[in-house]
């Protein structure tokens, strides 16, 4: 559907520009150390920062494409008649522990507003955000792929 399609190439395009912010960051940080021998401490945490939002955002986008680590040990020695009730109940478990974090995340995440961080005096809540905001992400395109493969499973009946 062209609206996920959007979503993704967002979150994507964010992720990416997260990621590129990492790479600046740690150059001026290694830069300014070897250089001008002195450190930029608000690099160094806004660095970390920017690649905790990379990670949350990258798996998201994983969830998508079903593209995340999977540990299929246990379901592939079921019958192939019991799979679909195996991937209906892995869907359920996986929904409520996104829902799970979504809800704790953003209770951190507003909890956190109250303090900032000590070099670049942010707010860590907006930082501790990437973990609702992932997660709510990843149950989107969790549900998406779920509906996809529910509808390529009644074509084939």
């Amino acid at each position: 559907m062209k609206i996920f399609d959007f979503l993704e190439t967002f979150v994507k395009i964010v992720a990416g520009v997260c990621l590129f912010a990492v790479f600046a960051l740690v150059t001026v940080q290694v830069a300014s150390r070897f250089i001008f021998n002195s450190s930029v401490a608000a690099a160094s945490e806004l660095s970390i920062y920017a690649m905790i939002w990379t990670v949350f955002l990258g798996a998201a986008v994983a969830f998508r494409s079903n593209s995340h680590i999977a540990m299929d040990i246990l379901k592939n020695r079921f019958p192939a008649r019991i799979m679909p009730i195996a991937d209906g109940v892995i869907f359920l478990l996986l929904a409520g522990f996104l829902c799970l974090i979504a809800t704790e995340g953003f209770d951190l995440s507003m909890r956190a507003m109250r303090q900032t961080s000590p070099a670049s005096k942010i707010p860590v809540g907006y930082i501790t955000m990437a973990i609702p905001v992932g997660s709510i992400l990843a149950l989107v395109f969790l549900c998406e792929w779920q509906a996809r493969q529910l509808h390529k499973a009644r074509n084939r009946d």
